[in-house]
């Protein structure tokens, strides 16, 4: 018969802690059921779940054994009757990470919505610490009934400090990501291509206002960008070209790249815009995936047309799994980051989504969401922690 005792130990790291813990329970044939360590910042502690069931030996016996350990390690040691709580198998675990500019108050804040809302703090792991810091909380969300609406409120929160946050489901045995896509215009680079090209073209206004619609979802994505497009007539390859070198990316863009090929992702961009300008990016960025609508041009001038079918949300979504299915994986194996509503079922069809000061309506297709114009802290979202 099971007679289960916790054991905790905390004190200063060094070696043979746990050996000397562990040796005394084997010598006494307690054996051990679960057991969680760890060191932080010099400091060591230390659950154990043990089942004095297995040995011959009294409450008393196990306690006059193992003091000593305590004694001579300097070790704060407890041991208490286990009761029994919610088994791992019947919670609905999810991942909360957050990241952004350090200041006190932080957990705190993050702590009080968990506690308002009954849900209960599993695990807290630093991933980054500096003048910026990333953490990963492990929650159990099972007694919350509107996980999109936890995620509003998170966003409010993000919305009001600062800190970028994400939720997600929580899988221990999830495939690991292997695919990043994101959006273009506003994502990886700052502004809208479309919109400058607009500039050059004398129509900048007009443009303007159609993006903004499209965007945000209030206008048809394939009548805005054919309206659009048609605006550009006559601008010649020339001055499509001098745009290509003025092209600003998102801070955080090619260190975020970068590191992601060096983990071994495959990198792409699905985009509304035009091709002419994401082959570019695809030459200076290494990118793996690009998909984007052409531009047709006649005798080195641009036509006011589109050749073939125009990429929009709905063909954005379809694209990702395409990738999905070229690199022999799942989409829940791909992150998606977009920025508007064209990026919607991109991020919907995929494993992780995460909105990058998004318009409000792609907030509610997403994982996660990035407030400030950087793109670095993607990697946090994915678990990749400071070097």
């Amino acid at each position: 018969m099971e007679e289960l005792y916790v054991i905790s130990a905390v004190g200063k790291d060094k070696p043979g802690l746990v050996h000397s813990v562990t040796r005394v329970l084997a010598n006494l044939r307690i054996n051990i059921v679960d057991v969680e360590a760890r060191a932080v910042r010099g400091h060591f502690t230390m659950f154990l779940v043990v089942d004095l069931g297995t040995s011959d030996c009294s409450h008393a016996d196990m306690m006059a054994a193992i003091e000593p350990v305590g004694a001579n390690f300097n070790l704060g040691l407890r041991v208490e009757p286990y009761e029994t709580g919610r088994r791992i198998v019947n919670k609905r675990l999810m991942l909360f990470t957050l990241m952004g500019k350090d200041k006190p108050g932080i957990v705190a804040s993050v702590s009080g919505i968990f506690s308002e809302n009954s849900i209960n703090i599993e695990n807290i792991k630093m991933i980054a610490r500096g003048e910026y810091i990333a953490m990963e909380i492990t929650v159990d969300t099972s007694d919350v009934d509107d996980i999109a609406a936890l995620r509003k409120i998170f966003y409010e929160f993000s919305e009001k400090t600062g800190l970028d946050v994400s939720l997600r489901k929580f899988d221990r045995f999830q495939k690991p990501r292997r695919v990043v896509i994101f959006d273009c215009d506003s994502t990886i680079i700052q502004g809208e291509i479309i919109d400058e090209l607009a500039d050059v073209a004398g129509v900048g206004a007009d443009v303007k206002a159609m993006t903004a619609q499209a965007m945000n979802g209030d206008l048809d994505f394939q009548d805005a960008v054919r309206k659009r497009v048609s605006l550009l007539k006559g601008l010649t390859v020339d001055q499509l070209e001098t745009l290509t070198k003025s092209i600003h990316l998102t801070p955080g863009t090619e260190d975020l790249i970068s590191t992601l090929h060096f983990m071994g992702y495959k990198v792409g961009v699905i985009s509304g815009g035009f091709s002419f300008f994401t082959d570019y990016l695809k030459e200076r960025l290494g990118l793996d995936y690009v998909f984007a609508n052409e531009l047709e041009i006649v005798d080195g001038r641009v036509t006011g047309r589109i050749k073939g079918d125009i990429i929009d949300a709905e063909r954005k979504g379809e694209i990702l799994i395409q990738i999905a299915q070229l690199e022999n994986i799942t989409k829940d194996q791909i992150v998606a980051v977009g920025d508007g509503a064209n990026d919607r079922f991109m991020l919907e069809n995929a494993g992780l989504a995460i909105a990058f000061s998004p318009k409000e309506i792609l907030k509610e297709y997403s994982d996660g969401m990035i407030t400030t114009d950087n793109l670095s802290g993607l990697r946090y979202f994915l678990g990749i922690p400071d070097d």
